[in-house]
């Protein structure tokens, strides 16, 4: 028997909430672990340390939204039925070949992968869209009575597709991901880069290195050298709100399948772009600079 009812009762939605909250903390603190550190080596850098702890802001959240789509996407309909009860054994499983072109799909919001999300699916006596149905369950006018909830889980829904599309961008390309996994495969660097208009010698755009990190992606015909921005805050809030998706999908089955309480008490959280629109709006998480070295040319 799949322990499916102790997987939603005892699962950590707020597992990467509070390591970012603790990530914050620390940047903050900056000084207070610079100093700590000096007891444990003869000589640390305040910019190297601050670097570690922004790398680990940016795989925090990484790892948050690719665990939210492992559960977004264990979720789906296979062969006509609903998982909700084999999730468990789902996202136990590599699954790289159905998530992938999904990930990929939000990216780029192709149409056929939004269709998929907004297509109704069945379950008992309820026809919701598949997105409803992840991030809201069994929430429907048969259950509660209140017609303001119902308004705001409909004006969630495009907000939670938005959110999807940009974390789907963010994961994407996962050479980042993977090289912040396993930290030596990051660089951090120093100097700064700087594009000047050529007239007035202003500046234009550029990167410090020191709020930067580096990584290199192989490709069919060439190497990528990838220098990017942190862009700590946009990590953190991103991050929270990924928590609250999650949230909604382990905490409204947890109170059906467990029946600990009623749906009266349960409590989900609401969507709107306003809560996001400001951090799309900031070119700081777009910039970045890219060397590409071509193999024919290398030793």
């Amino acid at each position: 028997m799949i322990p499916y009812k102790d997987f939603y009762k005892y699962y950590q939605t707020d597992f990467f909430k509070i390591q970012q909250i603790i990530n914050k903390d620390a940047l903050e603190k900056i000084d207070y672990w610079v100093e700590k550190f000096k007891d444990e080596s003869e000589s640390i850098d305040k910019n190297r340390v601050k670097q570690i702890i922004r790398s680990h802001i940016r795989i925090t959240y990484l790892h948050c939204i690719d665990t939210l789509f492992e559960l977004v996407f264990g979720l789906y309909p296979r062969n006509n039925k609903i998982q909700d009860i084999n999730l468990p054994l789902i996202v136990g499983k590599n699954k790289d070949y159905f998530n992938k072109p999904r990930i990929e799909g939000l990216a780029d919001k192709n149409e056929e992968t939004i269709k998929e999300l907004n297509e109704g699916i069945t379950f008992g006596k309820q026809e919701v869209s598949l997105l409803q149905y992840i991030f809201y369950y069994q929430i429907n006018q048969n259950i509660i009575s209140d017609d303001k909830s119902l308004k705001d889980i409909r004006e969630s829904l495009k907000p939670i597709l938005d959110l999807l599309s940009i974390f789907a961008k963010d994961l994407a390309d996962k050479s980042e991901y993977n090289s912040l996994k396993h930290a030596l495969r990051v660089f951090p660097i120093t100097g700064q880069f700087k594009l000047l208009d050529s007239d007035t010698k202003k500046e234009i755009a550029g990167i410090e290195f020191s709020n930067a990190h580096q990584y290199i992606q192989e490709r069919k015909d060439d190497i990528k050298i990838v220098t990017k921005n942190f862009d700590s805050e946009r990590d953190y809030r991103y991050t929270l709100i990924a928590s609250k998706m999650i949230w909604n999908i382990i905490n409204t089955r947890r109170l059906f399948f467990t029946k600990d309480s009623g749906f009266h008490s349960c409590y989900v959280y609401f969507f709107d772009e306003n809560e996001f629109r400001e951090y799309e709006e900031s070119i700081i998480h777009k910039q970045k600079v890219e060397l590409k070295l071509k193999k024919k040319n290398m030793p």
